[in-house]
């Protein structure tokens, strides 16, 4: 016998990756300032204090995997629900963006913050070499735009009342 609610069962762990990756980036924060005291005689700037274990990095690297981790699977989830698994699969290896404009994303900041997400993502977490890349990436930085992106996606998509655990 089985339940007619069964087929509509999903089981998922995105509210956990959402989870993982806003206590990850307060954590970066919180070492960040820990590690980072203003100049002295009141001159503007701050400096940067050696952190020995480098906790603001890891946690920099943990908030950009699980954002990516989340982001994945919560298209999965709303293409899934709202066009059906054929679509999906046809999209599967598309990008962010692709998949965002399937789902009538149209917001032009949160398609520029995919991009720049997907690529640093590419460079930092998977640490390829880009030799002739122009850019040097900062992985508290890069942290800071992927949970910005995230924030944006949960926003547009009305996510936030689904991601209380």
């Amino acid at each position: 016998m089985s339940d007619s609610n069964q087929s509509s069962f999903v089981q998922t762990n995105y509210r956990v990756f959402y989870s993982i990756a806003q206590e990850s980036h307060a954590a970066m924060k919180k070492f960040e300032d820990q590690y980072t005291k203003p100049k002295r005689n009141g001159t503007p700037g701050n400096i940067n204090i050696i952190d020995p274990e480098q906790k603001s990095f890891k946690h920099a690297f943990i908030t950009i995997v699980f954002c990516g981790i989340f982001i994945e699977s919560v298209l999965h989830l709303l293409i899934v629900k709202e066009k059906g698994l054929d679509v999906f699969n046809k999209y599967d290896w598309k990008s962010y963006e692709d998949k965002l404009q399937l789902l009538g994303c149209d917001d032009q900041q949160i398609l520029d913050l995919c991009s720049q997400f997907r690529e640093a993502r590419k460079e930092v977490i998977h640490e390829k070499a880009f030799i002739n890349s122009d850019t040097f990436r900062i992985a508290q930085k890069e942290a800071d735009v992927a949970i910005e992106l995230v924030n944006k996606i949960v926003t547009f998509f009305e996510l936030k009342q689904r991601l209380t655990i």
